[in-house]
């Protein structure tokens, strides 16, 4: 599976926000720098994941984005879908698929692709927002402690 460059940058904003303690705002240009996104591409960003209510925005003095709710509740399923739409085809009901004309659908094909689409449903729904901050975070502590010397 791939991701946009869209959904990417939509991660790590919200990875980045996942870090900023709860009900914290951030700021647009500072996200955008820190993070070495397109400040225009982030703001259609982060209008998508506000229309899908993952993060809000707040006016005025110390105003800017926050998330909605607490990153253990925002599963990487809903960010990708924010962005990308639905990542798996939407279910054939059971019995319908034998309906299809035959050359529309292998049974091979078909079990194939919806024994793929479940894996794939499966680990987005595990992993939520809390889980990538916390990777990300385990992940620069490691790059620390191991520093790599050339010669």
């Amino acid at each position: 599976m791939r991701l946009s460059k869209k959904t990417e940058y939509a991660l790590k904003a919200l990875i980045y926000a996942a870090r900023h303690p709860e009900g914290t705002t951030f700021q647009i240009k500072e996200l955008a720098e820190r993070n070495g996104i397109p400040k225009k591409f982030l703001e259609l960003i982060l209008l998508e994941l506000k229309n899908a209510g993952i993060v809000q925005s707040r006016r005025g003095v110390g105003g800017g984005y926050l998330l909605a709710r607490h990153p253990e509740a925002v599963r990487s399923s809903e960010i990708i879908e924010a962005i990308e739409g639905p990542v798996v085809p939407p279910k054939v009901p059971k019995g319908r698929e034998r309906r299809l004309p035959r050359e529309e659908l292998s049974p091979a094909v078909f079990r194939l692709v919806r024994e793929t689409s479940e894996a794939i449903e499966a680990a987005l729904n595990r992993w939520t927002l809390a889980d990538l901050a916390r990777e990300e975070q385990e992940a620069a502590e490691r790059g620390q402690r191991n520093p790599m010397y050339f010669i």
